[in-house]
């Protein structure tokens, strides 16, 4: 009996929970900004970190297989991405521990530290996108212009909300909310 061939249909669901969760961060995160600071910053935290580090551990770690199909990779060693989805577990978990313990300032690193990782990330997608040859191919050239819109605009609200933790810690000079 053949082995079965990994699909990227696990892969692209995780991926659509990432979106829709982040998307939902977002949107109650700038909620909650006009209404209680610290909660707006421990709920992004939580969620725009914590379940979204947790989802992509999942993708990356447990789906790696299915996650190398969405993406066009092959691996004989998926080491690699195993340690990515670990990276994401360690920022996910860390961001649930800091937003539970409304440890305001922690939230804000997790968001900058996360923030960071994920620039690097668009950093790769932009090179990608400069350096493939066959983004001549319209589906091709898509999927990375909305890898690079898409993640630039998470990491943007990642930092956004980052500073205003800080301001909110007081540790932004001539800045406190």
């Amino acid at each position: 009996m053949a082995a079965v061939q990994p699909t990227a249909h696990e892969a692209s669901l995780l991926m659509g929970a990432t979106m829709t969760v982040s998307m939902i961060g977002i949107f109650i995160g700038i909620f909650y900004l006009f209404i209680d600071i610290d909660i707006a910053i421990r709920i992004t935290a939580a969620v725009l970190v914590g379940l979204v580090g947790i989802i992509s551990f999942i993708r990356h770690s447990v789906f790696y297989q299915s996650d190398q199909v969405r993406m066009g990779w092959r691996q004989d060693h998926p080491e690699f991405q195993l340690e990515v989805g670990y990276a994401n577990l360690a920022f996910g978990i860390w961001a649930l521990v800091a937003a539970a313990l409304n440890w305001v300032l922690v939230c804000g690193v997790m968001l900058a530290i996360y923030a960071t990782y994920l620039l690097c990330a668009l950093l790769l997608h932009l090179h990608e996108a400069h350096a493939r040859d066959d983004l001549h191919i319209p589906a091709h050239r898509s999927r990375a212009m909305k890898s690079v819109v898409s993640t630039g605009f998470f990491v943007l609200a990642l930092f956004l909300f980052a500073v205003v933790a800080f301001a909110r810690a007081g540790v932004l000079p001539f800045v406190q909310l």
